[in-house]
């Protein structure tokens, strides 16, 4: 029989204990000071710049940067003009069909005469210079002249006239380029109406906020069914990108404001249109985002959602998470106070998976899935790999940011390595942040939401001119065409109207 010895541990005494909670105190405040350092003197960028000698990047990795460059050309040495103005000189790019209004600066006649010998002067030539003007915007009243027609001898003959033209709000008086106007000046240009009202009245129209408030919502409700197909056509690229930002939401009409939330769904599929749906609601609750993705079946990109979570693990949705290597990467960014070398060698290791991504985006999807497979693999299984280790050493506390940053990616172990075997996916969900920033710059203008039939009308419309405005279509004239013809085009062609398909008649 074996004896085995038991050493006994001896508790900490009082002041071991007092110690070893003001020292994870101190920790934990640093990191808090940390924190306001930056947000007060400390760059704003997520960039992440470290000087690293060539010899010191991963082993069996420094030639492949170099191998994944783009292809460079000798260009033979040669004289170049020394260009006028120095390096900050005015650049101006003035298209051919721009109207010119020519101006004729002659001198008078009187001057046309040399005063020495009494001879008329003789024209030898002209100068011609170009300059970049501007004209007031003008509104003006479109009248429509019906004329009516009848049968003299027969009175049954009714009267013959011909049909107004449709119009998405019928018997409106205001015109749809009106209409497309105002849309593109508060959804495109993040102009608030009470500014939008004070610009006509220097024109001297008169038109009050409310009407102006009224005319959106019911643009708003009235594009309904083309937003929704624009849905059905994301969901077919089997890829999309999702993030939400906070509203404030008028309630009860006693000017108080709650939370409210506007949720984007973006397409980032390469050579797919690059769809922009937005989505409000009153809350956060995550009955939106699982309403939303019902019939969806592929990839999302997202953050950590609860909701988001919920779909991958749910048996109810054919769906994939794809976790975002960004959001990762900020965690670890803002944890400064405990294991400063461990962090920097993850930052390290992260630049490095953006920097052979940004090559692999832009060659084909055979090309793509090797350059994952070869290069960023590796990397990755190296993250996880001293992230394990790190999690078993005793001096981490489990409170400090770094545990945290830890945690976040070793419980999302095969949503962070979802994109490596998936030529569509990328490795962070950049598209669906940067599209809710537009959002976020009209939110800094007009403030906050006046119900909830006006959030869903405003999310319809920002839906349509964001889609415009990421396919490079000019959201006024494709607006205002669609504003005629919508309400009599077939509902089983109504594809036919989205911004990618669209074409002006």
């Amino acid at each position: 029989m074996t004896n085995t010895v038991v050493k006994s541990v001896e508790p900490l005494s009082e002041e071991q204990v007092k110690i070893a909670l003001l020292e994870e105190e101190v920790r934990y405040l640093k990191e808090q000071l940390g924190w306001f350092k930056r947000q007060v003197f400390g760059q704003k960028s997520e960039r992440f710049i470290d000087q690293v000698p060539a010899n010191e990047l991963l082993p069996g990795l420094e030639a492949s940067l170099d191998e994944l460059k783009v292809n460079e050309i000798i260009v033979p040495p040669h004289k170049r003009r020394k260009k006028k103005g120095g390096k900050n000189q005015f650049k101006l790019d003035i298209p051919d069909d721009l109207p010119v209004v020519t101006e004729y600066k002659d001198i008078p006649e009187e001057k046309k005469v040399d005063p020495a010998t009494g001879e008329k002067l003789v024209k030898t030539g002209e100068d011609r210079v170009r300059k970049l003007a501007y004209k007031e915007a003008s509104y003006y009243v479109k009248e429509f002249i019906y004329p009516k027609y009848a049968s003299k001898n027969n009175s049954l003959f009714g009267v013959a006239q011909e049909p107004a033209d449709d119009c998405i709000i019928e018997g409106s008086k205001f015109d749809s380029s009106f209409m497309a106007h105002i849309s593109v000046e508060k959804f495109a240009y993040h102009m608030p109406l009470y500014r939008v009202r004070e610009k006509l009245s220097c024109c001297r129209i008169k038109v009050s906020e409310q009407t102006l408030c009224g005319l959106m919502i019911n643009i708003g409700h009235k594009v309904q069914p083309l937003v929704d197909a624009m849905k059905n056509e994301l969901f077919k690229q089997e890829v999309v990108f999702t993030d939400d930002t906070p509203v404030k939401l008028i309630v009860n009409g006693n000017g108080k404001t709650k939370e409210a939330r506007v949720w984007g769904y973006f397409g980032g599929k390469p050579n797919a249109p690059p769809y922009h749906i937005y989505q409000f609601s009153s809350d956060r609750c995550e009955i939106h985002s699982m309403t939303f993705f019902k019939g969806f079946k592929g990839i999302f990109h997202a953050d950590a959602y609860s909701a988001y979570e919920k779909i991958d693990g749910s048996d109810d949705y054919d769906i994939k998470w794809a976790a975002c290597w960004a959001h990762a990467r900020r965690k670890f960014e803002k944890a400064e106070s405990i294991a400063p070398d461990f962090r920097l060698n993850m930052l390290r290791l992260i630049k490095y998976l953006f920097m052979f991504e940004r090559v692999a985006l832009i060659t084909t999807e055979k090309e793509r899935l090797r350059i994952r497979a070869e290069k960023e693999m590796p990397i990755v299984d190296k993250i996880y790999k001293l992230m394990k280790e790190k999690v078993k050493d005793s001096t981490l506390l489990p409170s400090s940011k770094l545990a945290t940053a830890i945690g976040y990616m070793l419980s999302r172990e095969k949503n962070f390595r979802l994109y490596l075997s998936n030529p569509d996916t990328r490795m962070d969900n950049n598209i669906a942040e940067n599209g809710v920033r537009k959002l976020v710059i009209g939110r800094k203008a007009w403030l906050f939401i006046g119900s909830r039939r006006s959030g869903k009308a405003m999310a319809n419309i920002l839906s349509l001119v964001q889609t415009c405005r990421a396919m490079k279509i000019n959201p006024q004239e494709y607006l205002e065409d669609i504003f005629c013809r919508l309400p009599a085009h077939p509902h089983k062609n109504l594809s036919e109207l989205l911004p990618d398909k669209w074409h002006k008649k």
